[in-house]
């Protein structure tokens, strides 16, 4: 199994908020794929939260290569929260070739400066996305409490 390691991880709590996991990534799902990025694939997946025999929670993956977002949305009591983490696999079959003599030196040992470029790129873009997206709903939800004037 390959191993995943966490790079970062953010959340936003809503306090008095009702909103739907589904909706959030159904929209945030929409509004990646409008910028075209390449080899970038968005899917709801199901993590179990303890072990096989425990519940489950439905995430956001947010892939591109061996970098993966997972971004939750979920109510908490009354409240509602947005959660993103983003993690990197290891690959596997790289690392099972560097072991072999002959062929570890055949195996790239690093990434290119494009492939580094790139990367970058998904994971500022990615993050920013979810940022907006957080951000609208606290500007919507501001609005929601803002009393009518008057006049």
């Amino acid at each position: 199994m390959a191993q995943t390691y966490v790079h970062s991880h953010s959340y936003q709590h809503f306090e008095e908020l009702s909103l739907s996991a589904n909706q959030f990534y159904s929209h945030l799902t929409k509004l990646i794929s409008t910028y075209n990025f390449p080899k970038v694939d968005c899917e709801i997946v199901a993590m179990d939260e303890v072990n096989f025999f425990g519940a489950s929670r439905e995430y956001l993956r947010i892939k591109k290569d061996n970098l993966k977002f997972y971004v939750c949305a979920a109510p908490f009591g009354r409240s509602f929260f947005v959660s993103w983490w983003l993690g990197e696999t290891e690959n596997e079959i790289v690392l099972a070739l560097r072991r072999i003599p002959i062929l570890k030196w055949f195996v790239p040992l690093g990434k290119t400066y494009y492939q580094i470029d790139t990367e970058l790129m998904f994971i500022k873009s990615i993050d920013a996305i979810v940022k907006g997206m957080v951000d609208k709903l606290i500007v919507e939800k501001v609005l929601r409490y803002v009393p009518t004037v008057k006049e």
